[in-house]
């Protein structure tokens, strides 16, 4: 598969099928996460892959938290589509049914970087394991309803005591279905 084709076939998939993940292509997908840039080159991330069903049952917990708390944020940003509201917040509380999630962190809570710096390093890391996803058949979906909803401390004291700040979470799995891509805003670039 092409490079360009994977980047313009990424799409944020919130519907898997009932299929694992195996863990060598688990492994290939965080692999690929560590390769991404990084300020200085810190490497400021960590990342903790959920798929057992004890573990999974604990994130779900946690996630029906989220989407109660982010409910009326979205009844208000889409008054006039209840729908998106509705497949959204379930999409939260199940997560699409995704095989696997993968919680995204800081590696430690300070760096002499900015802050800044270290969000777009992990965030590097985040989209090499996006598009490692794609050219596996697999897709996923880069959530932070996490940090909106205020339960990063929680996540991060759960699945990764010690380490930094949560950043995102991606769900990961072979798509059941397979959205259309959004139409692309004009006027995003400029070549001077």
């Amino acid at each position: 598969m092409e490079f360009s084709h994977i980047i313009s076939s990424r799409r944020s998939i919130r519907s898997y099928e009932d299929k694992p993940v195996s863990d060598e292509i688990l492994k290939e997908l965080l692999e690929a996460g560590t390769w991404a840039p990084s300020a200085v080159n810190l490497q400021p991330w960590y990342f903790v892959a959920i798929k057992s069903k004890e573990q999974m049952k604990r994130l779900v917990e946690i996630m029906e938290i989220v989407s109660q708390r982010i409910e009326p944020n979205l009844k208000e940003r889409f008054s006039k589509h209840p729908v998106v509201v509705e497949e959204t917040t379930r999409f939260v509380r199940q997560m699409g049914n995704a095989p696997v999630c993968i919680l995204a962190f800081q590696y430690k809570s300070n760096y002499d970087k900015t802050d800044s710096s270290i969000v777009q390093s992990v965030a590097a890391a985040i989209e090499n394991i996006l598009l490692a996803a794609v050219e596996k058949g697999l897709g996923g979906c880069w959530l932070t309803a996490p940090l909106e909803a205020a339960v990063d401390d929680e996540l991060r004291d759960l699945f990764a005591p010690g380490k930094g700040p949560l950043v995102a979470m991606l769900t990961i799995g072979y798509p059941a279905q397979t959205p259309k891509a959004p139409a692309r805003k004009d006027g995003r670039y400029i070549v001077l």
